[in-house]
């Protein structure tokens, strides 16, 4: 066995569900020849009882077994991870049994008697199986630890108070006001506390007169402000959120991307922009927490309108392939240096508080994730249902001339 090998493999053992001694014996022989560890459990309330002190890479059950059953094992052991590997063991090789044992959720079946290399091969899949899972959830984890690292991060900035003392002159208002429109949030804040405090007179009555434009001002960038943090909440409440995972066509769900837009169509005119959706036309199921995917697309088409040119239009296409339900969404966008997603941009989009382009405050109300944590939190939630997310520039060749677009492209797993 090579190193490349060994190496995609998990660290922890193997469980052998066996209550016959000969067989027990097979197996544990078979399975140390792949230098792999392995335990023995005579029945599956043993193996219950060996899981609850230690963890198993994946699990080799007999169906037949005094005391508990293996169907009555891997019931049990589903519940308590519903993603164990298990490679079932039968005598019997009827299509019916077969397909009932499939049900259960098991990663493959083995016919008895075992014959040593169809079983060590079908092992070794299942070992690069639970190796490659586990390596996404790892992976999947540190995107999160990341992520969270840095809104703790950024929840301690905005707590605490600028300590400068600068003076602030009143025709800085032009200027502060440019800066709003381009997002400063946080640090509007704190420059419009100084200058309050720089520009407002103590009356003898002991009120304070403050220039009611910076007033104005103030309350407009807490608005901006107040949304960013509920943003920030919703994201630390997504990342640990489990889903509520249910099955539905994928029709059915491409027909719901126009409701997840709807909170956009006012905004659509000032840009004589329009929102266009396509039928998805091949049969197929997904298993996902619709309303968490629902603002998936909900920000995708802000995103869209957000940096889509006028006279416009906004597309989303659905089509199957690969095991994959791949619902994309296309924009049109200035054909200029300012436009697009540069190649080299394509993976910095998707970290947390990463911009290209300043924030379009005109959306701001309705913006669910702000300070560029929208792409961000649009892989996330892919990634939790064991799908994919890309976005990157794009040549539409549908029109007459050439016109430049960027592609956002989300792939959810078929059943």
């Amino acid at each position: 066995m090579n190193n490349q090998n060994k190496q995609r493999r998990p660290q922890e053992p193997i469980l052998i569900v066996e209550d016959r001694v000969e067989n027990q014996a097979l197996l544990l022989g078979l399975i140390r020849q792949m230098k792999v560890e392995a335990d023995i459990a005579g029945n599956g309330q043993i193996a219950l009882e060996m899981l609850a002190k230690k963890k198993y890479s994946l699990f080799i059950v007999d169906l037949m077994m005094p005391v508990m059953d293996g169907n009555t094992f891997i019931d049990k052991l589903k519940e308590i991870d519903n993603e164990a590997i298990v490679l079932v063991q039968t005598a019997l090789d009827s299509t019916e049994t077969i397909i009932e044992i499939m049900k259960k959720g098991v990663f493959d079946y083995i016919i008895k008697p075992i014959f040593p290399e169809v079983f060590q091969k079908t092992l070794n899949k299942a070992l690069e199986f639970r190796y490659l899972k586990d390596v996404e959830k790892n992976l999947n984890q540190m995107e999160s630890n990341k992520l969270r690292s840095q809104l703790e991060w950024l929840n301690y900035k905005e707590n605490l108070r600028k300590k400068g003392t600068d003076s602030i002159e009143k025709n800085s208002i032009y200027n502060l006001k440019t800066s709003l429109s381009q997002g400063s949030g946080f640090g509007a804040m704190t420059t419009l506390v100084d200058m309050i405090k720089s520009t407002s007179q103590s009356l003898e009555d002991g009120r304070v007169s403050v220039d009611p434009e910076i007033l104005s001002i103030l309350y407009e960038n807490n608005e901006i402000t107040q949304n960013m943090l509920n943003g920030i909440n919703k994201v630390s409440e997504l990342l640990d959120y489990d889903l509520k995972l249910k099955s539905i066509s994928g029709a059915e769900f491409v027909d719901k991307l126009k409701s997840f837009c709807e909170i956009i169509n006012p905004y659509l005119d000032s840009k004589k922009v329009n929102f266009n959706f396509s039928k998805l036309n091949s049969p197929c199921k997904i298993n996902i927490d619709i309303d968490i995917m629902g603002m998936v697309f909900e920000e995708l088409g802000l995103n869209a309108f957000k940096y889509c040119k006028e006279n416009s239009h906004i597309d989303f296409y659905s089509h199957v392939n690969r095991g994959y339900l791949i619902i994309s969404v296309k924009n049109e966008v200035k054909n200029d240096s300012y436009g697009g997603i540069p190649e080299d941009m394509e993976k910095y989009v998707l970290q947390p508080f990463f911009r290209i382009h300043p924030p379009v405050e005109a959306v701001n109300k309705i913006e669910r994730f702000g300070i560029g944590l929208g792409l961000t939190m649009v892989e996330h939630i892919l990634n939790k249902h064991n799908g994919l997310f890309f976005i990157h520039n794009a040549k539409d060749h549908t029109s007459d001339t050439v016109e430049l677009c960027v592609l956002a492209e989300c792939f959810i797993p078929i059943l």
